[in-house]
């Protein structure tokens, strides 16, 4: 073989390195390669260049001056003049085409993570809206449901109608009341209620008349959550009901000059 260090200068081992030989200068290099430490040296060299200006492309200082940095670290070893051969010029611009293309594939391996991370928040956030739009499909159906029970449970043969009337502390208010005798289930219809101020709530009543005797059938919270019918439960033997406007949390007996809304039974 020609001296080592010629053969190194005359620039096969970068061509060797980027994989532009053909298969018998590729062969040869590898034979020589099993010979000669100094050129598996070198060819480690090499390698370790390419993967360094690959790095450094990395930082960010280096996308806004990419050729003026692959000229620095080109530049930061000493240099010296060689004779230009045929296998030198084409090895380091195959040295620098496979420098090129490592960067160019980390580049773009980089735009691939960038598109994909983009494509992942907006796949969740199609699965959040779809989540959502199932939520509110669910939340119809359950409404549905509900207005054809009220409907069934409204029709009823032992299911009464009460209809309450507004009084003088809100003369146009009006509310109705479906109470079934049988099971003790009941109904309010409150559409006809005005919203509660803040730091109120209706209060329903259960009243007998002989004497006026009020039990408290529970404050109407729901009502300030935006429900109109509201299902309750009574096992009175009511004559009336009548609904009171009342502090948060209800009180232990109606306050009379808030009383909305009353009505009698067919009990009574």
């Amino acid at each position: 073989m020609e001296d080592v260090k010629e053969y190194i200068e005359s620039g096969i081992l970068e061509l060797y390195v980027a994989g532009t030989l053909n298969r018998e200068d590729s062969y040869e290099v590898y034979a020589n390669l099993q010979k000669y430490p100094e050129l598996r040296e070198h060819v480690k060299s090499i390698e370790h260049t390419v993967v360094k200006i690959t790095e450094l492309n990395r930082k960010k200082h280096l996308k806004a001056h990419p050729f003026a940095n692959l000229k620095h670290a080109i530049q930061s070893k000493p240099t010296r003049v060689i004779p230009i051969k045929l296998y030198s010029y084409m090895g380091w611009a195959a040295s620098i085409a496979l420098t090129v293309g490592i960067i160019s594939l980390y580049t773009n391996n980089n735009n691939l993570k960038e598109n994909l991370t983009k494509q992942i928040a907006s796949n969740e956030l199609l699965d959040e809206q779809r989540a959502q739009l199932q939520g509110e499909v669910i939340s119809k159906n359950m409404e549905v449901l509900t207005r054809d029970h009220i409907i069934a449970f409204i029709s009823l043969e032992k299911t009464q109608k009460v209809n309450l009337a507004g009084q003088a502390a809100a003369p146009k208010s009006y509310a109705h009341a479906y109470w079934n005798t049988e099971n003790n289930e009941m109904y309010l219809d409150l559409t006809g209620l005005p919203p509660a101020p803040e730091g109120k709530v209706y209060q329903l009543w259960s009243l007998t008349l002989s004497p006026l005797t009020p039990t408290s059938l529970g404050t109407l919270d729901a009502y300030n959550q935006g429900e109109r019918f509201i299902k309750v439960s009574n096992k009175n033997k009511s004559e009336a009901f009548g609904i009171t406007l009342e502090p948060k949390g209800g009180s232990e007996s109606p306050t009379l000059k808030q009383l909305y809304t009353l009505g009698t039974t067919k009990i009574s």
